[in-house]
């Protein structure tokens, strides 16, 4: 992955799926073996490019086929999410890596491959 750290970054916000949306979750997998009440993210983070306005998505549930999306939830600046949707994963790849975007299809920004992610860069520094 080439450096990106003077670029546009991932969004900073954070949110919280509540435990009443964790059987909708569960409940969008085609597969019900698949998926149990464990396996969505509760602790979000907004995956989009860092922007203006106080919608923020995050990634939930990575559905088992690659043709069904995966589960994701919006939320508003101070609020919990009140409802999650499938929605088709995003076709890009970068061109130079084959790395392809871990966002929804439409999203707006940028795609994830272009940006910044200061928690990869804590990451790697507290890696022995």
């Amino acid at each position: 992955m080439s450096d990106l750290s003077d670029g546009p970054t991932v969004c900073e916000a954070r949110g919280y799926l509540p435990a009443i949306l964790v059987p909708l979750t569960v409940s969008l997998e085609r597969f019900p073996d698949r998926a149990t009440a464990d396996d969505p993210e509760r602790h979000l983070r907004c995956a989009l490019e860092t922007h203006t306005d106080d919608r923020h998505c995050a990634l939930v549930l990575k559905l088992g086929e690659v043709s069904t999306g995966s589960v994701w939830a919006s939320w508003s600046t101070g609020r919990f999410p009140e409802t999650v949707g499938a929605i088709a994963d995003c076709l890009a790849i970068d061109s130079d890596t084959n790395e392809p975007c871990s966002g929804y299809s439409r999203h707006p920004g940028r795609h994830s491959f272009k940006l910044h992610d200061p928690l990869d860069e804590l990451s790697r520094t507290l890696s022995y």
